[in-house]
């Protein structure tokens, strides 16, 4: 089955309003599937809850930022080096945003929980000391060992209706290979309803299949296979391009102002469609760089 589509009808046709869990991927500022990202700004589609990988970066700040998200699973959302996040920071303040306590481990474990079957996914010890869980009582459980008789958290199974991915390249089945560290990209797709992947490229299955790494992403959980050259930006994208700072330094500067990041998204985001963002921006942030 082809599933290339294009960056408006793959959210059109498998992100609802109103979706009740989007999973972002990528880690930090790598791979985050931005271009998908601005889209679901582009069309103004709510989410319910929004779930990042242990560390979420732009890909959650910026629809948060979109005033589009009611809630986040997180563990994190920071800019590294760079700072906070702004529009993160701000509507957990003021009460806009909920946050739904959680931590890296649970997150990495819930989602193979999901992607497994599984109806909940024991957690290494040490966490039941934490107040985390205290703060989280719908993701968490104490439960006790049937082996052993002692304590033991439990986390419950994350299952994103639809998930955002970006991989270096994929087939048109969807068959993907992700270049460099794959974080929970691979477990996210997995354990997702619907996936929605960018890719750098397009390549035949043949190449797919011969790659030194193997396939990363197997192409029965995707349901669109969307060809976006320097979609990621201005995030890295391993193998192909390096974070783009200076762009990322202006959205923090807009962000963190007294006005907020509605000037960012109207200028750059809603004010454009992918095309003409990604003209705009320095070609080596787009695909002549390597990270």
């Amino acid at each position: 089955m082809n599933k290339v589509l294009s960056l408006r009808d793959a959210v059109e046709r498998h992100v609802p309003d109103g979706v009740g869990l989007l999973a972002v991927g990528g880690m930090h500022l790598h791979n985050n599937p931005m271009a998908l990202v601005r889209e679901v700004v582009r069309q103004g589609r709510h989410v319910r809850r929004l779930l990042t990988s242990p560390c979420g970066a732009f890909n959650a700040d910026l629809l948060i930022a979109a005033g589009l998200v009611e809630e986040i699973a997180t563990s994190y959302v920071g800019f590294e080096h760079l700072g906070l996040a702004p529009a993160f920071r701000r509507s957990v303040e003021d009460g806009s945003l909920r946050v739904l306590e959680c931590d890296e481990a649970y997150i990495t474990h819930g989602l193979n929980a999901g992607a497994g079957g599984l109806p909940f996914a024991p957690l290494p010890p040490g966490l039941e000391v934490s107040d985390v869980w205290k703060a989280n009582p719908e993701s968490f459980r104490l439960v006790e060992d049937p082996f052993t008789g002692s304590q033991v958290l439990a986390g419950a199974p994350l299952r994103p209706e639809v998930a955002l991915i970006h991989a270096a390249e994929a087939d048109t089945a969807g068959n993907a290979v992700v270049g460099g560290a794959h974080f929970v990209d691979r477990v996210m797709a997995l354990a997702a309803r619907t996936v929605l992947l960018q890719v750098e490229r397009v390549v035949s299955t043949e190449s797919i299949s011969h790659h030194p790494v193997g396939t990363t992403i197997p192409g029965c959980p995707a349901h669109g296979d969307l060809e976006v050259p320097g979609g990621c930006h201005p995030t890295a994208s391993h193998g192909h391009y390096q974070v783009d700072e200076d762009h990322l330094r202006r959205y923090l500067a807009l962000a963190g102002g007294a006005e907020g990041p509605e000037g960012y998204v109207e200028r750059y985001v809603r004010g454009t469609d992918e095309a003409g963002y990604l003209a705009a921006q320095r070609p080596a942030a787009v695909g002549e760089g390597r990270s």
